[in-house]
Formats: C-alpha cells, sequence, structure tokens
C-alpha cells in the first residue's frame, strides 16, 4: 500500500484492485445539440462499470469497462419513436479514470470516456446515425466532494462540454462538429 493509497483510504474506505464496481446512474433535462435534430433536453438511464486497477502518483486508477445510458424521446409509445444512447466507445485514448485528493483536500472522482451518441429507431433497432468525440477528445465526469466509494447518490456532472463528430468507421470522421454533449448532470449509485 503506498502513502497515497494510505491518505485516499483514510478519507474513503475502498474495494481492493481487481473489483467490479457496476454503477446505475440518472440524468434529467440533459442538453444535447444534435444539428439535424436540434436542441434536445433528455432524461437518460443506464449506468457503468468500472475496476479498480492500481494506484499511482495521480490517485486510484479506475478502468471503465463500459458505460450506456439512453434516453428515449417518446416513453408514451413503445413500438416508436427515436432512443439516443451515450456510450463509451473502443477508442483508447482517454486518459485513465482517477480518484484522488483534490485542491481542496477532499476526495473527487474523474469518469473519462472516449464517448458515441447514437440515435436509434425503436421500432427497428437500426442506428440512424453514430455521432462521437473526436479521436484525441473525452468526456469527463466529474464527482466532487466524494465520502464513499463505491458510490451512493453521488452526483457526477460533465466537467466541460464537449464536441461530437459524425462517424467514419471507428473514429470521428467529419471535421465539423454535428452536435455537442452541452452539460449531464446524473446521480450515481453503485448497482446490487
Amino acid at each position: 500500500m503506498t502513502d497515497l493509497d494510505a491518505m485516499i483510504g483514510g478519507l474513503v474506505p475502498l474495494p481492493p484492485i481487481g473489483v467490479d464496481i457496476p454503477c446505475s446512474m440518472y440524468g434529467a433535462n440533459v442538453p444535447l445539440k444534435i444539428n439535424i435534430l436540434g436542441a434536445l433536453t433528455l432524461d437518460f438511464k443506464g449506468g457503468f462499470n468500472t475496476t479498480v486497477r492500481t494506484s499511482s502518483t495521480d490517485g486510484i486508477i479506475l478502468e471503465v469497462q463500459s458505460f450506456r445510458v439512453e434516453a428515449d424521446t417518446s416513453p408514451s409509445t413503445p413500438s416508436s419513436g427515436t432512443l439516443i444512447a451515450l456510450a463509451k466507445s473502443n477508442a483508447t485514448t482517454a486518459p485513465p479514470s482517477v480518484l484522488h485528493i483534490a485542491s481542496s483536500g477532499g476526495l473527487e472522482m474523474l469518469l473519462r470516456l472516449p464517448l458515441t451518441v447514437e440515435v436509434i429507431d425503436k421500432a427497428t433497432g437500426e442506428t440512424h446515425m453514430r455521432l462521437a468525440t473526436a479521436p484525441t477528445e473525452h468526456a469527463t465526469l466529474r464527482a466532487a466532494d466524494v465520502r464513499q466509494f463505491p458510490p451512493v447518490n453521488q452526483l457526477y456532472g460533465l466537467q466541460d462540454p464537449v464536441q461530437l463528430y459524425p462517424v467514419d468507421g471507428n473514429a470521428a470522421g467529419g471535421t465539423e462538429p454535428a452536435g455537442a454533449l452541452e452539460g449531464a448532470d446524473f446521480i450515481v449509485n453503485q448497482s446490487a
């Protein structure tokens, strides 16, 4: 155990290295702009799964195994309408996610994600459009004042807006943004 592990562990009990931590999340009134659809305000639900990997001088390193939240644009019509999904892309360019001591002396968690956005027809399951963060960019969900990990009713907010580009194959291929995730606040809880 390093000195950093002891300092962080003294603030918040930590799960052992290698443990998978599934979490559910819900975000209300998330502002998402997709150029051909316009400005949307959506309620997303879903979750993510992380694994505690190791510690470093940056803090406790977490690997995001999966991340997916969905919003139903027409929840009253189960067999028609559109789903919007935010998911972790396969890109490996994001720095690791970390739980570390913030400048305030408390703990913060930075969940860093290369992100894709899919527009899906509910009736057919067909993806009509896919957008993504640029290959060298990522979205960061930040939890400040972490008092418990795994999280219980922890607020995670999008640290900065992210631009979204048309996907060409597995990478963002367009040079002009086709949308933006302008903000997001999620309540996160460990799943059973």
